[in-house]
């Protein structure tokens, strides 16, 4: 295939070795995963080395592009840096408008940022089917939402947390970063919430996830019957002394934050159904006059 400029990269680490990621890669991309050639309509197959490398190509009339997924392992921590990129050309006045359509607008990166997002959903699935999320700790808390409450998961988490972090927020970011170890992200960005990766984002519910040295944690937000929201702690222990003792002096800590955040997420749905019900007062004495 001919070279192709180079369009972009997006990665996403994952608490995985490369062999899980692989297999969460292929059940993600191929329409059977025995079997890496059953791509997605408009690709084929353009080079598998397991479980480092999987290229996929393509031309139609618009466009000719190639699209790489490369796994690196993180020895430190026994995870894996799943990298996507992107090469494409766009010949003509249509390719580029085409180009416009789907570089320009953002789309192509939702859709490689969401495809990430759903390999490493892809694992937490399979380590539930398996059993391995039986984990070393957890913990639930659970609050009452609002009648009519229609907020999705994440949005009902974000509202937990507020506009600022302010100062417990930063505590508890310290604490996360330099007394449990585990490795941040952006503290609020469209992939992350308290510096935990967004894995998964259904309407109802949310899933983050990060890990460090001493464990690996998820923490998963689920509306259920429009009625409750539900939050699960899970930690598995990687160094298991020292994560334990270290969570011995934590764990106090995180057992008053989390149902704070919780009761702050269902007032989030009052004050939205408040709001709501002022400006429909207000039209209707709009409409009224």
């Amino acid at each position: 295939m001919e070279r192709l400029p180079y369009i972009d990269e997006h990665a996403i680490t994952i608490d995985a070795n490369r062999a899980d990621t692989w297999s969460a890669l292929l059940r993600v991309m191929c329409r059977d995963p025995r079997d890496p050639s059953t791509v997605p309509v408009g690709f084929v197959l353009d080079e598998c080395r397991a479980p480092a490398r999987f290229a996929l190509k393509g031309r139609h009339w618009f466009a000719v592009y190639r699209w790489v997924f490369e796994l690196d392992a993180l020895d430190a921590t026994a995870g894996t840096r799943l990298r996507a990129a992107t090469w494409a050309a766009f010949p003509g006045i249509h390719g580029k408008a085409y180009r416009a359509l789907v570089i320009s607008t953002g789309a192509h990166r939702v859709v490689v940022r969401r495809t990430l997002k759903r390999v490493a959903a892809s694992v937490l699935a399979e380590r539930r089917q398996i059993g391995e999320a039986a984990a070393d700790y957890a913990d639930i808390f659970e609050v009452p939402l609002a009648a009519g409450d229609a907020r999705t998961a994440e949005q009902t988490f974000r509202d937990g947390l507020g506009d600022k972090p302010g100062t417990r927020g930063n505590l508890v970011g310290w604490i996360h970063r330099h007394v449990l170890r585990l490795r941040l992200g952006q503290a609020r960005s469209p992939d992350h919430l308290i510096g935990w990766r967004i894995v998964r984002s259904d309407p109802d519910e949310l899933v983050l996830a990060t890990s460090g040295t001493l464990m690996r944690g998820e923490l998963t937000l689920r509306r259920q019957d429009g009625r409750r929201a539900v939050l699960t702690t899970r930690l598995h222990y990687r160094q298991k002394l020292a994560a334990r003792t270290v969570w011995a002096l934590v764990g106090p800590l995180h057992r008053i934050v989390a149902p704070r955040l919780m009761e702050r997420s269902a007032r989030g749905g009052l004050e939205t159904e408040a709001l709501t019900a002022r400006e429909a007062a207000s039209n209707r004495g709009i409409a009224a006059r």
